[in-house]
């Protein structure tokens, strides 16, 4: 068993918010971003320093993964976790992301993709077209 988590995910954004259960809900922010660039924020009391929780908020999993990985390589998280919404009990935080990672992005289609669509010249008047047509189409 480890220390619980509930587990928040964006899917449009690829952001996902992991928060300790068993601790009363307080000011937070997110501190230790000079090591993990940005990528992944560990979030803490405002008052003790504490950490209750995770986060990649602002950024896409999708495209952070790889770094997040590497970056949690070279600067770990000590402990284990529990998270339910992930079927997850005594789990490192690497093995947390990287459930998050295959349950909401890995074979995940888009949701909407922009049909390409092919330009289409202007209308023009072709040089052989009758005098009278071609000042009906200009006015």
């Amino acid at each position: 068993m480890g220390t619980p988590l509930n587990l928040w995910y964006e899917e449009p954004w690829g952001m996902f918010l992991l928060m300790r259960t068993d601790r009363p809900r307080r000011p937070t922010c997110a501190w230790g971003d000079e090591i993990y660039e940005y990528r992944f924020h560990l979030v803490r009391t405002s008052l003790t320093g504490e950490i209750v929780g995770f986060s990649n908020e602002g950024n896409d999993l999708a495209q952070d993964y790889p770094r997040l990985m590497e970056l949690l390589a070279a600067h770990p998280v000590p402990g284990r976790y529990d998270v339910p919404d992930l079927g997850l009990t005594g789990a490192t935080l690497p093995e947390i992301i990287t459930a998050i990672y295959e349950r909401y992005v890995v074979g995940q289609q888009p949701a909407f993709i922009y049909p390409v669509v092919e330009r289409v010249p202007v209308l023009r008047v072709a040089e052989d077209e009758p005098e009278e047509y071609a000042s009906e189409v200009d006015h």
